[in-house]
């Protein structure tokens, strides 16, 4: 009796991967308010891809673990149209040197699209300095360049002036109900069981696929 949870899953999802492998390829396969940005900005950067003088600065911002760096990943897609186009750093990669090369670039575009997007999580993790030369680069950010970032923190953490370089929006956590509904549709666990874990992730997405895996692992 224990193996038919385990069983079902593997019958009605034979396609979906492991939980922590698991990567969303269009906005729909988000939840809750990850979801409902995504769509909206992926709508939006559709519209900018074919406006010659558009720039895009997005600033996602939240606690860990609610969709912040899958959005931007699907938003900067739309725009470029190619991942040859996208740049991706970590907060602590961007150095005071790192974004003056950014600025001695500026001129160039790229090779694969009309678009170029960069896109640096953690944003709050680059040093005071490196932020303050990134002022100046948001504000030379010439047609066809999108800077799309994410925080961990609250808004009022980063500069005033920082904050009104973009585009912010605040990514909540899914609610008990739409992240069990999610784990219950993709991998077909209990819903008492995708209850349970939705419930101990604390709306984290993150962790509510590690305890998944976890449970898989351990179903026989």
């Amino acid at each position: 009796m224990a193996s038919k949870p385990r069983e079902r899953a593997l019958k009605q999802a034979p396609s979906s991967p492991s939980p922590m492998n698991w990567r969303p390829k269009v906005a729909e396969d988000l939840i809750g308010q990850a979801k409902r940005v995504a769509l909206a900005q992926a709508s939006k950067a559709k519209r900018l891809a074919n406006d010659p003088s558009a720039t895009m600065k997005l600033l996602l911002y939240g606690p860990p673990g609610v969709g912040k760096t899958s959005v931007v990943e699907l938003v900067a897609l739309q725009l470029a149209g190619t991942s040859l186009a996208i740049e991706d750093y970590n907060g602590r990669e961007v150095t005071v040197d790192l974004v003056r090369e950014w600025m001695r670039q500026l001129a160039y575009g790229s090779l694969f699209s009309s678009w170029s997007v960069k896109i640096v999580n953690e944003l709050d993790r680059c040093s005071r300095e490196a932020q303050d030369l990134l002022l100046t680069y948001l504000d030379r950010l010439p047609p066809g360049r999108a800077f799309l970032g994410t925080s961990n923190l609250q808004l009022d953490l980063l500069t005033e002036r920082f904050q009104t370089r973009f585009q912010a929006i605040k990514l909540l956590p899914p609610t008990t109900e739409e992240l069990a509904a999610f784990l219950t549709a993709r991998w077909a666990v209990p819903s008492v069981t995708a209850t349970q874990i939705a419930v101990g992730s604390g709306g984290c997405v993150r962790a509510a696929l590690a305890d998944l895996e976890s449970y898989l692992d351990h179903t026989p």
